[in-house]
């Protein structure tokens, strides 16, 4: 990290020695990679270490201690569980050095594998969860963290946060400790997230169920406060997050903005099941010029609608704006004839209009199969193509298409599709994006299904168009049992941001035997989450 304190004493250019090993580097670029202990790159590249778990983000946090975990500690260090959602710019500052701002949410927490008890921790993990921004500068290179950052901020279980939109107030979110239904406390399993074109940063709430019943066991209608769409403005810390209701609540996993010709943004939802759909809310209104204050109620009023799959095409069925269908918006959804995707996940979309889908696989499927969802048994996952109508998000219809089938070709009765000549192969693509020349950026996320494939989560770059289209080369493998947290490209499209997520985490490992220890591999230290960059050694595009 980069210390108020050295930029004073050292000039821009300070930076501390990086403390830890160096990825391997090797051709991954053809050839697709076995699960090893540490992490590798392809060759051309470098990789860095930006920030793990425990690393503090707020001015005023303590040294990382992983053998005594605090509550004061959690609540201002980096979370045990990251993914890389948005990179913002923020404005000039005087002296000319570029800067970057970088949001990751927390979602979860796994007891066995963050405290040295083994056991659950209530007061720790709500701190854990949430959210950080951190502040990030360009110095001797490459980008490094900014330590206390004036945006540096953690947004966790316990931060205030206000309801808008049509839902507000409503009789459904009220409790004893709050009476007006107008505020709720804590940001609860967020998974994606997206910087917004006006300089705002959504983070997507999913399924908080179980942190609820084992946090606020009993308090009545407390569900009903979580799985909202969260707004927050990265460049004010203190500024109060904000639920917007008439973007429905649902487990989210993904959220991604277009815009339509005229300006009105266009918000790609998709729903944390294994049989999730596919949302879509268009707002009445253009944003009222740059920046958060002005667009404070910019996603209050709009048009909450549901994808419904026929034949090759794809068509969009308004949901109701009433408050119970807000609040019940998977039921509202069910009722308008929504078609279930295969564990939708990351979402991407692309200035040309396009809209990518990663869909990690559903290997319960029951048989029922569509154009967008080919596989009776969907062990594997697939990534969709969406094209509105005339290239208008806002249509009511769109074609649709299958950019790639994951699993491995070469396996008897494979129904895996990729373009000619790949030669690597992928399972459970879980987070997109899109880069300047229209490729798609992939990192996926197996779990279990790790043991099944034998290979390591990755990070792959996929042509779609013309004779590059499908075809897959691998840029980064993760260490065991990790995945890959986030794919987000630097506005110069020359450093990828992600994070390698959980690593070491896998059933019958915990924190006195992880999978691996990476990226430390020191026998006192657990296994970390940790934001990493990758970039050209000699520069120039990521993918080139």
């Amino acid at each position: 990290m980069l210390t108020r304190r050295a930029l004073l004493a050292s000039g821009a250019a300070a930076v501390a020695a990086p403390a830890f090993a160096q990825s391997i580097v090797s051709d991954v670029a053809d050839v697709s990679q076995p699960v090893m202990l540490d992490d590798r790159i392809a060759r051309g590249y470098r990789r860095d270490v930006l920030i793990r778990w425990g690393d503090r983000v707020a001015f005023d946090a303590p040294a990382w201690n992983p053998n005594v975990p605090t509550p004061e500690g959690a609540a201002t260090q980096f979370g045990w569980d990251v993914r890389v959602v948005a990179i913002l710019r923020p404005p000039p500052a005087a002296d000319n050095v570029p800067r970057l701002i970088l949001a990751a949410t927390h979602a979860r927490v796994d007891p066995a594998m963050a405290f040295p008890s083994l056991r659950p921790m209530p007061a720790v993990e709500q701190g854990m969860v949430g959210a950080s921004v951190i502040n990030l500068m360009w110095a001797g290179g490459r980008w490094v963290v900014v330590d206390g950052g004036f945006q540096a901020r953690r947004i966790t279980a316990t931060t205030l946060c206000r309801f808008a939109g049509p839902a507000a107030g409503h009789a459904r979110l009220r409790t004893a400790e709050d009476p007006a239904g107008r505020a709720a406390r804590g940001v609860l399993r967020p998974e994606g997230g997206c910087a917004t074109p006006w300089g705002t940063l959504l983070l997507a709430e999913g399924d908080a169920t179980a942190e609820l019943a084992a946090w606020r066991g009993g308090v009545a209608n407390e569900t009903n406060r979580f799985g909202w769409l969260v707004e927050v403005n990265p460049l004010d810390p203190t500024s109060v997050p904000v639920k917007h209701t008439a973007l429905g609540r649902f487990a989210k996993d993904d959220v991604t903005v277009a815009r339509t010709a005229d300006g009105r943004p266009v918000v790609y939802l998709s729903e944390a099941r294994r049989d999730g759909f596919l949302y879509r809310f268009v707002a009445a209104r253009a944003p009222d010029g740059e920046g958060a204050e002005a667009n404070t109620t910019l996603l209050d009023e709009g048009q909450l609608a549901v994808a419904r799959v026929e034949n090759a095409m794809l068509r969009w069925r308004p949901l109701p704006a009433t408050p119970d269908a807000l609040i019940d918006t998977r039921a509202a959804a069910e009722a308008a004839g929504a078609t279930p995707f295969d564990a939708p996940a990351g979402l991407a979309a692309h200035p040309d209009g396009r809209l990518f889908l990663a869909c990690r696989g559903n290997p319960q499927r029951d048989g029922r199969t569509d154009a967008l969802n080919p596989r009776a048994v969907n062990s594997f996952g697939h990534v969709v193509e969406i094209t509105p109508a005339n290239g208008d998000p806002a249509a009511e219809t769109a074609s649709g298409a299958v950019l790639i089938l994951g699993g491995d070709p070469r396996q008897p009765g494979a129904t895996a599709r990729y373009g000619a000549g790949t030669q690597v192969w992928l399972a459970a693509p879980a987070v997109l994006e899109t880069d300047p020349r229209g490729r798609l950026l992939i990192g996926t996320a197996q779990g279990a299904l790790q043991r099944t494939t034998g290979i390591a989560d990755g990070i792959y770059l996929c042509g779609t168009t013309g004779g590059g289209r499908g075809v897959l080369s691998l840029l980064y493998a993760a260490p065991r049992a990790a995945s890959i947290g986030g794919v987000r490209l630097s506005p110069d499209a020359e450093t990828l941001f992600s994070a390698v997520r959980t690593p070491g985490a896998e059933d019958e490992a915990d924190f006195t035997r992880p999978a691996t220890r990476w990226p430390a591999f020191e026998p006192a230290v657990p296994p970390r989450s940790t934001v990493i960059a990758i970039a050209r050694a000699a520069g120039g595009a990521i993918g080139g």
